[in-house]
């Protein structure tokens, strides 16, 4: 039943990520289900409890989905580490509601739980270990790991970001391009550099 209840509540996400807004109601979210609204209550207190468990539960399938890209891909750490990135473009494009939830909001404002990590972390840790294995094959050096990782998710955010909204609506560019550019960039660009 939780995970019908989280199911819902992506596709009311989806639904609503034309509005400004991400109001969401346990009663929509039992209406979706088909369950009485106190059977949501017995999974979640709150409807912020309720907003936590979705954007951790789409940071663990996005990170599951990630991982494996990594199993499956043949060849070095940096084709890996482009299916990698190519998942979360698509995860990015198959759950917009949920990937505005995880990465538009300051979901630790909803922690039910102040002693909980941040969902997120799993996330970077992913990124960090993907390029860290680039480093291990001689495509970056070791020291530029975390800026790497930092750049590349921050780009694909960004690229998605600009292509999701109004902005974008008419760009025609393929976003496996743009992906693909991005990490040819980064790993051939922290090669070239000199000591610090």
């Amino acid at each position: 039943m939780r995970a019908e209840i989280l199911a819902a509540v992506a596709h009311l996400l989806d639904e609503q990520v034309r509005r400004p807004d991400l109001n969401l109601s346990l009663r929509e979210v039992a209406r979706e289900t088909g369950i009485a609204t106190q059977s949501v209550y017995l999974h979640f207190a709150s409807k912020e409890s309720l907003a936590w468990a979705t954007a951790a539960d789409g940071y663990g399938r996005l990170v599951e989905a990630m991982r494996e890209a990594e199993r499956t891909t043949p060849g070095s750490a940096a084709d890996r580490l482009r299916a990698q990135a190519h998942v979360f473009w698509r995860f990015a494009e198959d759950n917009r509601g949920v990937f505005r939830l995880m990465f538009g909001h300051d979901v630790t404002r909803l922690d039910p739980d102040e002693a909980q990590q941040h969902p997120g972390g799993r996330l970077w840790r992913q990124w960090i270990d993907a390029v860290r294995a680039c480093g291990a094959e001689g495509h970056i050096r070791p020291a530029d790991t975390e800026q790497i990782a930092l750049h590349l998710w921050s780009g694909l955010l960004g690229r998605f970001a600009l292509w999701s909204t109004t902005f974008g609506r008419h760009d025609t560019a393929d976003p496996a391009e743009f992906t693909d550019y991005l990490i040819d960039r980064l790993l051939d660009g922290s090669t070239t550099k000199g000591p610090r």
